[in-house]
């Protein structure tokens, strides 16, 4: 009888918390689309809250204040991020190929964040934390950058001299050309010649070779 208790109890918690994680990820994913329309200041837990059809004060179960909610939203786009390239990094496939990969999956994965990121990149004024989570992502950018590096270097297919120097240009360039070729004028244009293009620049320079 006891042992029955105790195994009730114990399903009733699982079943509990199953549900309150889901419930939870609801809530991140309305959240996420409300603050990439309206972004971080204009967003309201009302607004959440309606979204949700859920009390505001029922959020609060689940999150300590709006600013714990838009950085659990910025931390699960990072996330999804950082994901998608360490499937690239993972590939056993040609550096040069492997570096292209992960321009364009970079930028095709941004393109779908899009709305979002611009939100934060257009709200100044939002929260310190955003400053703390992008310098943290960008240092493990170069880090992946890094790898690739290596690997070509290994097979003797890159030439480099300063592994992290290199790293950090690339990926500053990268970073450069992700808003104008996901939301900017070249949203339009055709994103795997645009990729080829640069990585071919990358890899060979700009100079004319006879």
């Amino acid at each position: 009888m006891t042992q029955q208790f105790y195994q009730h109890l114990y399903m009733n918690i699982e079943n509990s918390s199953i549900k309150r994680d889901v419930v939870r990820e609801n809530i991140l994913k309305i959240a996420q689309e409300i603050f990439s329309k309206y972004g971080y200041k204009k967003t309201t837990l009302d607004d959440i809250a309606n979204a949700v059809r859920k009390g505001k004060s029922s959020l609060y179960y689940y999150f300590n204040s709006k600013e714990d909610l838009f950085q659990e939203v910025i931390q699960k786009e990072a996330d999804i991020l950082r994901e998608e390239l360490s499937k690239v990094l993972q590939k056993d496939i040609d550096p040069a190929e492997k570096l292209r990969d992960y321009v364009m999956t970079k930028i095709t994965t941004y393109r779908q964040l899009a709305n979002f990121y611009n939100a934060i990149e257009n709200d100044t004024t939002a929260v310190e934390f955003i400053d703390k989570i992008k310098s943290q992502y960008y240092q493990e950018e170069i880090r992946m950058m890094k790898r690739i590096l290596l690997e070509g270097a290994r097979q003797r297919k890159f030439i480099v001299k300063d592994f992290a120097l290199v790293a950090i240009g690339i990926t500053t360039a990268i970073r450069g050309l992700e808003i104008p070729l996901s939301a900017g004028p070249y949203r339009s244009t055709d994103l795997g010649k645009s990729v080829d293009s640069i990585v071919k620049i990358i890899c060979y320079g700009i100079m004319k070779r006879d």
